[in-house]
């Protein structure tokens, strides 16, 4: 099945943050950058997290990213390519601040064509791409265009933008999670803690072994602190867990209502962990296949201590 052609004028967020890290870019000094920084940054979790998630990473694996440097045009336009057809290409929207808003296009109109040649055809999407790529930075570009019922030529020149050449080392979701900021299970911040371990909530679980996301509730009858950490420091030995299942919903056979309801009387559960020196252990939910349609007592889903990564505890 055809889908709607993103021709982006500038790479997506994850793809800039990934060019500025591994070009060395300095941290933004001003308020506004830093917030753009921090939204890249968080697009960069996401897709991180989704790989880990699928298993890319399982096995401890590694990823790694490199590109030449390389021209990308500045257009910004998303078409809908999966209806293209003799009655022209639907634009769907356009990039703020892009080329083709630059140019005038907007949402709702439809091109027929650029630069003499039509894209009133079924693959009116990739011709449109074809016809971008080749032209040089700053060539005419003049949309044929069909807005509300009347045609216009909308014109202005071709922009493009260098990206630098970019060389980055992504290491397996195992070390990520390893590398995810401790705190003491009892909240302290201090690391005066001598043979210790982690047990950590971070989620690499791979999805397709039914392992889920799981939020650490207690450690030791202890809430553990501060909020919004992944990774908490503990003593070796045994400790008792309490967990909370995080399952995205689309994996359950049942609604987030009856999820709520008191039908899940087990939303928490818990588990005795083994805490080795210099090791984290990572919790996860694992989902029991046979009932995920079974929200009565939590009989959906049970807590398990799935991995454990050798790091220092210092």
């Amino acid at each position: 099945m055809k889908t709607p052609t993103m021709y982006s004028t500038r790479p997506a967020g994850a793809l800039a943050l990934l060019v500025a890290l591994a070009c060395g870019a300095a941290v933004p000094a001003s308020a506004s950058d830093a917030q753009v920084e921090q939204r890249l940054r968080g697009e960069l979790d996401a897709i991180m997290t989704e790989l880990i998630q699928s298993g890319a990473f399982d096995g401890g694996g590694s990823l790694e990213v490199g590109t030449p440097a390389r021209r990308v045009a500045d257009l910004g336009l998303l078409v809908d390519s999966a209806h293209a057809d003799e009655s022209g290409l639907r634009v769907l929207a356009v990039t703020p601040g892009g080329g083709a808003e630059r140019i005038g296009l907007r949402a709702g109109d439809t091109l027929l064509a650029l630069n003499g040649t039509s894209l009133a055809r079924a693959d009116g999407g990739a011709t449109l791409r074809r016809s971008v790529d080749a032209l040089p930075d700053g060539s005419p570009l003049a949309f044929y265009v069909r807005r509300e019922g009347t045609t216009q030529t909308l014109s202005g020149p071709m922009r493009s933008i260098e990206l630098p050449p970019m060389r980055l080392t992504v290491g397996s979701g195992t070390q990520l999670a390893a590398a995810a900021p401790a705190a003491r299970a009892d909240g302290r911040r201090d690391d005066a803690l001598d043979g210790c371990g982690r047990i950590s909530d971070f989620d690499t679980a791979p999805r397709q072994q039914d392992l889920h996301a799981a939020k650490i509730i207690s450690i030791d009858g202890t809430t553990p602190g501060p909020a919004g950490a992944k990774s908490y420091r503990v003593a070796p030995g045994p400790h008792v867990v309490k967990v909370a299942e995080d399952i995205e919903s689309r994996y359950l056979g049942f609604s987030d209502r009856a999820r709520a309801s008191g039908l899940a009387t087990q939303r928490y559960k818990t588990l005795t962990i083994e805490v080795v020196p210099d090791t984290t252990t990572l919790v996860a939910a694992r989902l029991v296949p046979e009932q995920r349609d079974n929200p009565s007592g939590g009989a959906y889903w049970e807590p398990v201590a799935w991995k454990q990564v050798a790091e220092g505890c210092d």
